[in-house]
């Protein structure tokens, strides 16, 4: 049909189909993540888990042996040993580790056929956790070795050590490692052997970045408030360093919070 003036009619729009909203494949992750941390907070709260000073001698009052503040053992969560201990730092795990996975478990869930979505991603989330448990129960094994020292300047020691790693050209790769993703098979028994090596590689690679980090929640040890609030601390930082678009920003200002925590809980007893 001929337009006046010679101009040329444009052609209609077909109108855009609406979109169609799917629930975040994540979203189980992060609702197990918010149970833990609820499971954290009720255990800590009715003091269904608290702090295990290490036993005094025979014949001297336990008060009169055990320091302020002395590190409780290796889990960072109630200082209770054996199986019990290893499930408290699980737990802690999945509340504070989980989160950051969860662009990996996105890229697993997007990279797998429906049908066996759910059991990749509960595979590489297993294996991820697997890693960090393992972790666990090696401070749980070598906590002989230094949960003897006075718990402030263990704490304090820990903390510095932290923040002198976040400024080392280590724990640059390690959190660029952490940010990479991984080619995944569809079907078959390769698509199973995938999942677990990135699962593996990916929590390799989370371990190398924050194994002192979370090395501050077991020399942090006691309960209550103040455990929480390590919790919540820790939590933040590893979190922003997975998702910061610029995570070597977020790794310097983490080393300047961690080396003032680490000042602050020296001169605390200097203080009192």
């Amino acid at each position: 049909m001929a337009v006046e003036g010679g101009a040329r009619a444009r052609p209609e729009r077909p109108a855009s189909a609406p979109r169609r909203h799917h629930p975040r494949v994540t979203l189980p992750y992060e609702l197990a993540a918010l149970a833990a941390w609820i499971a954290v907070t009720a255990l800590t709260v009715t003091g269904a888990v608290h702090g295990a000073h290490p036993a005094a001698p025979a014949g001297e009052p336990p008060h009169h042996h055990v320091p302020a503040h002395t590190a409780h053992g290796a889990t960072g969560f109630g200082g209770t040993g054996g199986p019990g201990g290893l499930a408290a730092w699980a737990l802690m795990c999945v509340a504070m580790m989980l989160p950051a996975a969860l662009p990996a478990l996105a890229h697993v869930g997007a990279n797998s056929l429906r049908r066996r979505r759910q059991r990749a991603m509960g595979g590489f989330a297993a294996v991820y956790l697997v890693v960090w448990t393992g972790y666990g129960a090696l401070l749980l094994v070598s906590a002989p070795l230094w949960s003897r020292l006075p718990g402030d300047a263990l704490l304090a020691g820990t903390l510095a050590l932290a923040a002198a790693w976040q400024t080392t050209v280590h724990k640059r790769r390690a959190l660029r490692d952490c940010h990479r993703s991984s080619p995944l098979p569809l079907s078959g028994p390769r698509a199973a052997a995938g999942t677990v090596r990135f699962g593996l590689r990916h929590g390799g690679a989370c371990l190398r970045s924050c194994w002192l980090l979370m090395a501050v929640m077991a020399a942090a040890g006691g309960a209550g408030t103040g455990m929480l609030a390590w919790m919540a601390l820790l939590t933040g930082i590893v979190t922003a360093e997975r998702f910061a678009r610029r995570p070597g920003r977020t790794t310097r200002l983490a080393a300047a919070v961690l080396a003032a925590a680490a000042l602050a809980v020296a001169l605390t007893p200097a203080l009192t």
